[in-house]
C-alpha cells in the first residue's frame, strides 16, 4: 500500500529501522516508495570515501532526499557533563557527524543534550554547561551552513519537556539551533503532545515518530501504543510543519523489503487518522 503524492504530510525513515548495516542496495530500494527523506545513524555509517560515493548515488538514483545525520550519543560524548573532556568529547561528536553531514549532502545533524542519570541536584549545572556547549555547537553549525536538531529526551536527561528543551536553546540562532521531537519520549504526559507541538513550533526542525505504553520509551510502530495520532498530525498541520513524518520505530519484518511494505503500509493508515480541514 503506498500513501498518495497528494498525501499532507511525506513520510521520511531512519535507514537503521530498514537495514541496520545501512547498505546502499537498501537506499536503491526506495525508490518508487512512499518514502521521500533519509536520515542516517552517523556512527555506524562507513566512513570509506567510496562507500560515501555509491552511497550518495544510491539517493540521486532513488531519488531520495538524505535530510540529516543522527550524532553520536551517550555518557562518553555528554555535552552537559561536568568533566570538560567528556563535553569537548560531545562536541567533537558533533563535528564528526556535521563532517559526514557535507560529504553526505545532508543539511541537518540531531543531536542529544545529555546522557543520563541527572539527579534534581546536579540538574542546574548540567544545563548551565549545556548551554555553553551548545552556543559552541551553533556556532560551528553556522559557519558550515548547517542545522542543528536537538531531541527532546525522557526521564532524567536535559531536554525533558518542551519549556527545559527551549530553555536550553535562548539566546541561540533560531535560524540555524532548533528542537527534534521524539513522538515516544514524553514519558507519562502523552496527551499533552499537541500542546507540545505548539510550543516547540517556532523552532521545530525534525520529529522522530513511535508509539509507547505512556510509561517508557518503546519505540512501537504508530497506531501500537497510546498515542493520539489524529491529534497530533492535526496540531503539526495547524502550525505548518513542513517536514517528513520520519519513522525512527521498530518495523516488522525479516529483511529490509518487508519492513518498507510494513512501513508504507502502516503510514498510509496514520495519515487516515487525520481529520479532513474543517472537520473537529
Amino acid at each position: 500500500m503506498t500513501a498518495s503524492n497528494n498525501a499532507p504530510f511525506q513520510l521520511g525513515v531512519s535507514l537503521t529501522t530498514l537495514d541496520p548495516e545501512q547498505r546502499p542496495e537498501t537506499i536503491r530500494m526506495l525508490g518508487g516508495s512512499s518514502v521521500k527523506s533519509v536520515e542516517i545513524w552517523g556512527p555506524t555509517f562507513s566512513k570509506d570515501a567510496d562507500q560515501i560515493q555509491e552511497a550518495r548515488q544510491a539517493f540521486a538514483v532513488a531519488g531520495i532526499e538524505l535530510r540529516r545525520m543522527h550524532a553520536d550519543f551517550g555518557s562518553s560524548v555528554d555535552i552537559s557533563s561536568p568533566d570538560s573532556a567528556i563535553r569537548s568529547a560531545g562536541v567533537q561528536a558533533f563535528r564528526t557527524a556535521l563532517d559526514l553531514a557535507v560529504r553526505m549532502g545532508a543539511g541537518m545533524v540531531i543531536m542529544h543534550p545529555s546522557s543520563e542519570p541527572i539527579g534534581d541536584d546536579a540538574r542546574a549545572a548540567r544545563m548551565q554547561h549545556a548551554k555553553r556547549s551548545i552556543e559552541a555547537i551553533a556556532e560551528i553549525a553556522r559557519d558550515a551552513g548547517c542545522r542543528v536538531a536537538f531531541e527532546l529526551l525522557p526521564r532524567t536527561c536535559l531536554g525533558r519537556s518542551a519549556a527545559e528543551l527551549l530553555d536550553l536553546l535562548e539566546g541561540v540562532d533560531a535560524e540555524t539551533t532548533g528542537v527534534c521531537l521524539d513522538t515516544n519520549h514524553l514519558m507519562g504526559p502523552f496527551g499533552s503532545l499537541p500542546e507540545v507541538v505548539r510550543s516547540l513550533a517556532p523552532r521545530l526542525f525534525a520529529l522522530h515518530c513511535s508509539d509507547y505504553d505512556g510509561v517508557d520509551e518503546k519505540h512501537w510502530t504508530p497506531l501500537r501504543g497510546v498515542i493520539d495520532w489524529g491529534g497530533f498530525l492535526s496540531a503539526l498541520r495547524a502550525v505548518g510543519f513542513s517536514g517528513p513524518i520520519l519513522y525512527e520505530a521498530s518495523l516488522d519484518g525479516e529483511t529490509p523489503a518487508e519492513r518498507l511494505a510494513f512501513l508504507e503500509a502502516n503510514f498510509a493508515q496514520l495519515l487516515e487518522t487525520l481529520p479532513r480541514s474543517g472537520e473537529a
